[in-house]
């Protein structure tokens, strides 16, 4: 796993504890590390991990970048501390992004997604959505969180407000998948 990925779990990690998901799991091993191991490379891993900080806590996408920064130089200045052996098993990466720095261009990248994966930057639903999918990273992340929350067997008990939930977001996925698709093949 890059130190990249590692900084961005490390980063999520901290900004989401004690938070807990609809159905009681703690949201950083329910939810946000199954997005990102969904991940194909390491910028949907690193999406994937942060795509709710700054809906869900205090602060902004510059807020997290900064910290993501600072914990990338940890990483880099402490490699024996490996504080994410407890999950780095679920999260794998191709042999060259180990050693990968963040350039401006994927950062901005980064910056980009992130900024669309956070509905209240968006008007309504169906805008948030539009926006996300002409995004190619904020897509495929936005589709790993979707595949995710729309597991219900993460809700002991799911009402019938869960399903009406689950109904939009397999709406949302096939909107998005049928972008993907164009995308690709466009």
């Amino acid at each position: 796993m890059t130190k990249i990925v590692y900084a961005a779990g490390s980063v999520a990690h901290k900004l989401h504890t004690g938070q807990m998901d609809k159905g009681g799991n703690d949201y950083f091993e329910s939810h946000l590390l199954k997005v990102a191991s969904r991940g194909f490379d390491w910028k949907e891993k690193v999406v994937g991990f942060l795509h709710d900080a700054s809906e869900d806590c205090d602060v902004t996408v510059e807020d997290v970048l900064r910290m993501l920064d600072a914990e990338i130089s940890k990483v880099v200045e402490n490699p024996e501390e490996n504080w994410w052996e407890e999950w780095m098993e679920d999260i794998d990466v191709y042999p060259c992004e180990v050693t990968h720095s963040i350039t401006d261009e994927e950062r901005e990248e980064l910056k980009n997604a992130l900024n669309l994966l956070n509905h209240h930057t968006a008007s309504s639903r169906e805008e948030y959505i539009a926006h996300i999918s002409e995004n190619r990273l904020a897509l495929r992340v936005k589709m790993h969180d979707l595949e995710n929350n729309m597991d219900l067997t993460r809700i002991p008990q799911p009402t019938a407000k869960d399903f009406a939930r689950v109904e939009r977001y397999r709406r949302e996925y096939e909107f998005l998948t049928n972008a993907l698709h164009n995308c690709v093949s466009g």
